[in-house]
């Protein structure tokens, strides 16, 4: 996995400080920001850098998910029952 973000992507922790998310130990929160906000690029950056199932792991905890980013997400990977 990579060590670090590019740049349209570490624009989307605005609110967090500098160097002190890593991929690794942050995963879900770093998913969680992607999938609410990212772009094309963002998403194209996660989908690379974290393995599909974990993806998938994410959104079926639901947690820290907008509703439509949930509708759109669970209908993607075919989750029937949330939660």
């Amino acid at each position: 996995m990579k060590s670090t973000f590019p740049p349209f992507v570490i624009s989307l922790f605005w609110d967090v400080r500098k160097g002190t998310v890593d991929i690794e130990r942050h995963s879900p929160f770093i998913i969680r920001r992607v999938l609410n906000f990212g772009d094309v690029a963002a998403l194209n950056w996660l989908r690379k850098t974290f393995h599909e199932d974990r993806l998938e792991q994410v959104v079926k905890t639901k947690r820290g998910l907008t509703p439509k980013t949930l509708a759109f997400w669970t209908t993607y990977f075919g989750i029937k029952s949330v939660g």
